[in-house]
């Protein structure tokens, strides 16, 4: 049986730490990436099998 996996936009926005540099550094299973801007965040938490709910 596959798991599905959900998560709230709100909580991955939570998950972005701003940079003082800018940008943000989120990380989601363990796998950190450095965004410009918070939309990517949807892209990025499909891409590891989240069905992102807003």
């Amino acid at each position: 049986m596959e798991t599905i996996k959900t998560a709230s936009f709100e909580y991955l926005m939570d998950l972005a730490k701003k940079n003082p540099e800018g940008g943000y550094t989120f990380v989601l299973d363990g796998t950190s990436y450095q965004i410009e801007d918070v939309l990517e965040i949807s892209r990025i938490a499909t891409a590891h099998g989240y069905i992102v709910i807003y």
